[in-house]
């Protein structure tokens, strides 16, 4: 919508330096290839370009959201089984570590889920 509360809402992709920054299937950095039009072109990384038939196909994320959460459980897990369970005791390097285990971990399991074709619920 637009400001006044009417009207359509226009996609703006995040860019930087006049390049697609995020992916719109996994949140990753994006390439310059997409899977929607001039107006809402939707970038992809490069992970995901690998799936674009089947990202085209998912008409609502939550569902397989929710499902790639348990890819950045799995994937923060071995970091608590090595730096332990106390994240307060944790360097900042431990820390980024972690958060980009997780991160990783859910864009994998997304792609997972949605390689696999099957709805997630």
């Amino acid at each position: 919508m637009d400001k006044e509360g009417g009207g359509s809402m226009t996609f703006q992709p995040t860019m930087v330096g006049g390049a697609p920054a995020v992916c719109n299937c996994c949140g990753r950095a994006a390439t310059g290839v997409g899977i929607g039009d001039a107006k809402e072109p939707r970038f992809l990384c490069q992970e995901c370009v690998l799936i674009l038939e089947q990202i085209k196909r998912v008409r609502r994320f939550d569902p397989y959201e929710l499902e790639a959460r348990l890819g950045g459980m799995e994937a923060a897990g071995p970091l608590v089984d090595e730096f332990g369970s106390d994240l307060a005791e944790w360097s900042e390097e431990q820390v980024l570590m972690f958060c980009g285990a997780i991160w990783k971990g859910c864009a994998d399991k997304l792609r997972e889920v949605i390689r696999k074709g099957e709805a997630p619920f």
